[in-house]
């Protein structure tokens, strides 16, 4: 390991160009929180098949209508002093809002729209930071998924939260207007029983 992709000492706390020069472990994935590399295993099946699902059928809605850029898993930063670099499992950023925002790091702003595939290693308090942070870097409609539970909820900042069921309807609001797409189409079939 070159002294450049060695891990800083654990009292140092990482920029968010740091931690892009930071090796990947096979098995987890980490965010960057306030500084600190979080680890977490790699989600499961249940998991990445929802991720799969509505990220395929969100890109291909974004690049039919020319809306601006969806995709899995890419690092944003939302937070500086210290910094924080969250991966959402799906994400959409309007061309208007990216703009000249691309780059070979990442974007420094919250996706327009964060989606939370949930997995056996999330706890809820963490959750709640987590879109506290997207929200405070512009996010303007998050949905979390719930893949064990068959289920969604819809944040939106100031509003209440909203809870769909399988038969619902993630709709894209003002945020990814005209896209819609059945919950159920993105859990895949329940389950055997018995």
């Amino acid at each position: 390991m070159s002294a450049q992709t060695q891990p800083p000492a654990p009292d140092r706390l990482l920029t968010a160009e740091e931690y892009a020069q930071l090796p990947e472990v096979d098995g987890y994935r980490d965010e960057l929180v306030r500084g600190r590399v979080v680890r977490e295993p790699s989600p499961g099946w249940p998991h990445g098949r929802v991720q799969s699902l509505l990220s395929a059928r969100l890109v291909m809605f974004v690049e039919e209508h020319d809306l601006g850029y969806a995709g899995v898993e890419t690092g944003f930063i939302v937070e500086r002093g210290p910094d924080t670099v969250r991966g959402p499992d799906v994400w959409y950023v309007s061309r208007e809002r990216l703009g000249d925002e691309q780059g070979e790091l990442y974007a420094e702003l919250g996706p327009d729209l964060a989606v939370e595939v949930l997995s056996p290693s999330n706890r809820p308090r963490e959750l709640a930071e987590e879109l506290a942070q997207y929200f405070g870097a512009g996010t303007r409609l998050a949905w979390v998924i719930d893949p064990k539970q068959r289920r969604a909820q819809v944040y939106r900042p100031g509003r209440e939260v909203r809870a769909l069921h399988e038969q619902d309807e993630l709709e894209g609001e003002d945020v990814v207007p005209g896209f819609r797409c059945r919950l159920a189409d993105v859990l895949g079939p329940p389950p055997p029983t018995g």
